[in-house]
Formats: C-alpha cells, structure tokens, sequence
C-alpha cells in the first residue's frame, strides 16, 4: 500500500520554482516523482492548500497557477476532505452518532464540505423574483397597477410561456459576468447555472457543473487571480474555518497583551495566569468548546470530555492544541504577534494523524510531532530530507 504523503504549502512553492528549488531543494522533484510513479507513495491535498495558494494580489498570480499545476501533477485527485467535513464525522464518532472509524481520503477531488447541492428553483422563486423587479422599475406604480403588469407575465402561479421562453434565452445567450464574478466556475459551467436559475436544467445538473470547476486546483486559482480583490459568498466561505479558530485565538492574544503590558501585574502574577499548567487548562477548554460547539449541531445536550475528545476526534486535537502550544511559544518565549498563517497550519495539522507522512516547517514541525507520534505519523522539518525520509519508510512498509 502506497505511503500517504501530505506537503507543507510552502513546498508548493519552492518546487514549483526553477530557481528556488535549485537553491533550497536541489533534485528533490525529481526524487518524489520517481517515488510517486513507482507506486510506493501518493500525495494528497486540502483546502488549506489552496486557501493559502490564491493570490491575494496580480503580482502573486503567476506563482499561483504555478504552485495549482505542481499540485494537480502530484496529486491529481487526492485530496483530504474538508475541515468542516472531518471535525463533524470525528465528534459524531464520540457522541456515538457514527460507529465506524472516518475515511479522511477522497480521491476525486473534493476537497469541499457537504451541502453544496443547489436547491430546486420553482415557479414560486421566479414569481418572487418578478414582483421585485417590477417594484424596482415602477417605484411608483400602485399595487393595481403592479398587479396589472404581473398578470401579462404570469398566470394561476405559472410563468406565461412568452415569460418563460425570455428566461431560457437569457440564461442562453445572455451575459455571464455576474456568475462569473461570483462563483469559481468556468463559462460553460455557469451557462448551466443560468438555465437553470432559468428553470431549463435541473439541480443536479447545476451542482456537477459547479463542483466540477471546485475539483480542478488549477482553475481555482485562474479564477482567485481575476477576482482576488473581492470578499465574494465562495471566498468567505473558502477562509471560513480558518477565521473561525484565528477570532478564537486572537480574542485570547489580545488578553495576553493587554495583561502583560499591565505594570501593575507581576511577572509571578502572569505566571499563576499563564504558566504551563495554567495554559493546558486555557487549551483543554478552547479544544472543548470548540469541539462541544459542533457536537451542538448534531446533537442536544452535548457534553464532551477532554479524554474523549482526545481518543475520537485526532484531527480536531492535533489542530487545536499544535496550535496552543506554538502560540505560548510566540507569546512569552519567542516573541512575536500571531501570523494568519499560523492559523492555517493548524488546518494543515488537523490532517497529520491521518497520514503517514506529514511535512511541516521548522518552527511548526515539533508541535505538530509531539500530538501525532502515537498515530505513528512521521513529521518532516525540512523539505530537502523528506526523499530520504520517504525511502527509509518504504523499507519498512
């Protein structure tokens, strides 16, 4: 059985650049290509990936399409599944809503979470839509008169077949730039989403033609490259997980700060607060509350303990408490202000106890090591060792 293997986001870069690689990983490419084909090891990747590989700005635009296109060459469909997706099955196993251990792997691609399916648009939606559009256009016009211009267009709840003809050739012919704009898809992909807001094609016709544009890395990024500047419905969906654990931890930074820069709080004060065993007590109750506030939506009554968080939720405690630790660290040892990316290697992390090996960058790897060794998970540091790393591991497997 192949060797799971999941890259830091920064290899993605390094290897996707000539000269970059030549200066930090020389042959290493060609190295995890040879093992790949070989059949001995397989990538995967996440949405943490590609969250972190979208360019914020046109100048990154040609180094993300790079870092899509080594992505899909590595790992083709591979992917783990989403966040949201892996920490609901892990606290469904431990409140018992699921006996059978989760499959963390997908290999066609989706590497979104559930309910992305398009709901039925009916005559209702179009009549609704109608109405407003007929208030925009005659501000003025009383409801009699409003009813008036409805009744050419619709009739007994049914769209007169003039009305709906218009519809289908708008969604046909006319212009896409609004979808476009919106919703990562290609042109062909969002003509189908026109006909059917249109009412010409069906719901699950719409959500394939959508997905199928999610599945490609490489269309993702061209479409992040267009529209990197605007906070879209997908783009604030796509960040979602990772500003949901980024409020939580900020919120408690800011009390740090402000405590520590106090002069009236002793240092020994500051220790009582935030010293070791203090700081396990502030993750045991991040790591439940976050973990007890998804067992809310799947169950009433939920009260999780720590230990069974720990047992039957590893990617959830990897994330969380990989996270806690370096953040203690930047806070009172090696100073410094919480990075973004901080947050989103503790996305990465939630993936390690499910893979065999894991790779991290330096200031990461030791905190994500010491949660996932007794899943037997290897935790690489430096991209130039992780060829001879993975060869010793084919050895023994």
């Amino acid at each position: 059985m192949p060797i799971s293997v999941y890259l830091d986001s920064s290899d993605y870069s390094v290897l996707s650049d000539p000269g970059r690689t030549e200066r930090e990983a020389p042959g290493v490419l060609e190295k995890l290509k040879r093992l790949r084909d070989d059949g001995r090891i397989e990538f995967f990747y996440s949405a943490a990936h590609l969250t972190e590989m979208a360019p914020m700005q046109p100048a990154y635009a040609d180094a993300a399409l790079r870092r899509g296109n080594l992505l899909v060459e590595l790992c083709d469909t591979n992917c783990m599944v989403h966040n949201e997706t892996l920490f609901r099955s892990e606290v469904s196993v431990a409140l018992d809503l699921s006996t059978a251990s989760p499959d963390q792997f997908d290999r066609t691609g989706k590497w979104f979470p559930d309910g992305l399916e398009m709901s039925p648009i009916t005559a209702v939606d179009h009549l609704r839509s109608i109405r407003s559009s007929i208030a925009e256009i005659l501000p003025t016009a009383n409801r009699t008169q409003r009813r008036q211009v409805e009744r050419k267009l619709a009739k007994g709840g049914q769209l007169r077949p003039a009305m709906r003809s218009a519809f289908v050739q708008g969604a046909n012919e006319g212009d896409l730039t609004e979808i476009l704009a919106t919703y990562p898809m290609s042109p062909n992909a969002a003509r189908v989403l026109a006909r059917y807001v249109a009412g010409d094609a069906g719901a699950a016709d719409a959500t394939e033609a959508f997905e199928s544009c999610l599945r490609d890395p490489r269309w993702m990024m061209q479409w992040f490259e267009k529209h990197h500047d605007k906070l879209t419905p997908f783009v604030a969906w796509a960040r979602g997980p990772a500003a949901r654990i980024t409020g939580s931890v900020i919120e408690q930074a800011k009390l740090v700060e402000s405590m520590r820069t106090n002069p009236l709080l002793t240092k020994e004060f500051l220790d009582s607060m935030y010293g070791p065993a203090a700081w396990e007590v502030l993750q045991v109750n991040m790591l439940t509350g976050i973990a007890n506030g998804i067992g809310e939506s799947l169950k009433s009554d939920v009260k999780l303990d720590i230990v069974l968080i720990d047992k039957c939720c590893p990617g959830l405690s990897a994330a969380i408490r990989s996270l806690h630790s370096a953040w203690r660290s930047i806070t009172f040892e090696n100073q410094r202000k919480p990075k973004e990316s901080d947050f989103v290697d503790a996305l990465h992390a939630a993936y390690a106890p499910y893979v065999d090996v894991f790779r991290a960058d330096g200031f990461m790897a030791n905190y994500v090591a010491r949660q996932v060794d007794r899943f037997g998970t290897k935790v690489v540091s430096k991209l130039s060792s992780l060829p001879d790393i993975l060869e010793q591991r084919c050895l023994v497997t």
